[in-house]
Order: C-alpha cells, then structure tokens, then sequence
C-alpha cells in the first residue's frame, strides 16, 4: 500500500469516528431530553390531579361532605332542599340539612323537618312536607348566620343551636368560641336543672345532635344499593334491624305498654320490648306476637350465651322494676340501643352506672 492510499484510509477512518461520536453524543442528548420531558409531563399531570381532588372535596352542597349516607326517603326532597337553600342563601348546605332530616325524621313523618314548634305550634301540626322544609331551612338559616360569629365549628354550632334553640349560639361563642362536645353537654345540664337520663345524658334537648347528624355525612361507597348504614357489621337481619331502629334515635317517646299498634310505632311510642320487636320485625324476622310481646318473652325467643361470647345483635337484659324488666340490642363496643324511659331510642354504654349496676348478665341470641 502507497502512501496516498494509507492517508485516503486513515481520512475515512477519521470521518467514520467523528460521524459515531456526533450520533453518540445526540442519541445522549436525545434520550436524556425523552426522559425529562416525560418526568416533567408526570409531575404536571400529578400535580392537576392534585388539585382537581382538592377543588373537587368541596363540592356537592355539604360544606366539605359531598359523599353522604342518606335514605331514599329522605333524598326525595333534595330539590325542595335545594329550592329554600337558594332562597336563603345556604346553597352549600344542602347535603347538612338532608342530614338533619335524616335526624329529625328519616323521612318517615310529614314534618320531615320537625319544624312546627319553630313555629309555636304544637309537634307534627305541619302535615306538609314541603311547608316543613320551608319553615325548617328558614329556621335554620337563621341560626347559621347567627352561627357565622363563631371562631371555630360554625356548621356544629348552628346545628346544636337548631336542637337547643338559639339562645345556645351565643352562649357557646362567648364560652368556648364555638360548638364544643363538652360546652354542649354543660349548656343541657344548666337547662335541664342537673336532671339526668338512665343513659348518662341531661334531660334537656339532644346534646349529641351534631353527632347524631354528621353520622350521615359518612361517605357511603354504594355497597348494598346504596342504602344507609348507620353502624357497620355482618349479619344482614341484625343490621337492617339496627338501621331501621336507629331511625328513631332522638325522636321517639318511651310509654309502658307502648308501640304495639299502627297509630304508636308512626308516633313514635314504644316500650323497650315492644321497640325491640319493631326493629327486628321490620327486618324480617318475626320475634312473636306483637299484642303479646314483652322482655318476658323475648328472653325465651332464643338461645342464652355468655356476655363473655356476646355478638352484635345479641338482646342483653337487666333487672329494673323485675327481673329481665328491661332489654336491648347489642352493639358491640359496649353499647346497646334501645327504648327507654325518659328519652325513647336512644345508644347506651354497657359501663355506664346505672346499666352495669342493672345488668344481670342474661343475654340472649335470636339470629346468627
């Protein structure tokens, strides 16, 4: 080989390695800017996601709630709601109010709202369930914006002053800035003369209201049609029968010899027994005759089991005015619900003074 050829080859040799390097080097370049650009693009589409969720959480007319738990019977009136939210500029508060009727009547009474003492009127005068919506929310946007001064738990506020009156609104504010459990509990014990019920509440309104109301603003993920769950469990019966018993909660009245007729149970009237044949029968399961029905012979209607093994849904009984003069449905945790005295359906603890100085041990299962 020459060496004119030899520099020819070396020449292309050279142009070779120089067109390799420039390809290596822009294939770098290329892949690193594919790659940036691909992480940039995922952070933006992470972070628009991030706040479409935020943006989205308020929406729905709760306030913050816009998944919630209620009954059909009670969603029927969302556009009623809606119509006298608007007209008393409470849009937003839609879902809070269809969860206070939930409250105040499950949609099972004509004043859905409970709105005719607002009025002056004796309870259940309004026979209109649009009428008692109209008065309800009027009521009760009137107590919001009174609720609006509050430094802390306005809707809280507004809603315990809807139960207690609105004398409460700014009591609470200037005692504790706002709605708290325990200024709630202090304000029924003033009022109701140091009186306490069997359960360890004051005997005056309903001190638990705003639980007793945000329970259905619990997101509800459409298991089992979407229907409400008020406490969650197994057994299908024993909960249905502790929905439709909880529907009570707060508006219902203990007579002796009570709610063993059509006219009582749409009044609200039981007994303990009586309460107890009610739920179950409304979930299918009969527990006897319901003329007849008493604690006597709900304790034989299945078979007794040991506290230590108690299951939800289980009777537990205690010794009141006799023995087995008093029963009611098993929670768990400690709790049971039932009918009685003084304050009608209401939840119980196990370990509360007078229901563990009366629990006499029996209790008793009628459903597995």
């Amino acid at each position: 080989m020459n060496n004119g050829t030899a520099a020819a080859g070396e020449a292309v040799k050279y142009l070779i390695k120089k067109q390799l390097q420039k390809r290596a080097l822009l294939f770098f370049f290329c892949s690193w800017a594919g790659l940036i650009l691909v992480v940039v693009c995922v952070v933006i589409v992470c972070a628009i996601g991030i706040i479409s969720g935020l943006s989205g959480s308020d929406s729905g007319g709760g306030g913050g709630e816009s998944a919630i738990n209620i009954a059909p019977e009670v969603e029927q009136y969302r556009a009623a709601v809606e119509k006298e939210c608007k007209a008393n500029d409470i849009p937003d508060l839609v879902d809070l109010i269809l969860a206070l009727i939930m409250q105040e009547s499950g949609g099972k009474s004509l004043d859905v709202m409970q709105a005719s003492e607002s009025k002056g009127l004796p309870p259940n005068s309004i026979t209109d369930p649009n009428e008692s919506i109209k008065v309800g929310v009027a009521n009760f946007a009137s107590v919001y914006k009174s609720a609006k001064a509050a430094k802390k738990n306005v809707k809280e506020t507004a809603l315990q002053g809807y139960n207690f009156g609105s004398g409460y609104i700014n009591w609470a504010i200037k005692k504790s800035g706002g709605w708290t459990k325990e200024n709630a509990a202090d304000f029924a014990r003033i009022h109701s003369n140091g009186q306490q019920r069997p359960n360890g509440t004051w005997m005056y309104g309903d001190q638990l209201y705003v639980e007793h109301v945000m329970r259905y603003l619990k997101p509800n993920n459409g298991e089992n049609g979407g229907e409400v769950e008020v406490i969650k469990g197994g057994n299908k019966v024993i909960e249905k029968a502790i929905k439709e018993g909880s529907a009570y909660i707060g508006r219902s009245t203990y007579v002796m010899g009570g709610g063993r007729n059509q006219s009582d149970i749409l009044k609200g009237i039981f007994d303990c027994s009586s309460f107890v044949h009610y739920a179950f029968n409304k979930a299918g399961l009969s527990l006897g005759n319901l003329a007849s029905t008493t604690t006597d012979t709900l304790v034989v209607r299945g078979k007794k089991v040991k506290y230590s093994n108690i299951k939800r849904g289980d009777l537990v009984f205690f010794d009141t005015y006799k023995v087995n003069g008093h029963v009611g449905i098993y929670l768990g945790n400690g709790e049971f619900l039932n009918c009685q005295n003084s304050y009608g359906v209401s939840v119980a603890k196990m370990n509360n003074s007078y229901w563990k100085s009366h629990f006499n041990g029996v209790v008793v299962r009628i459903t597995e």
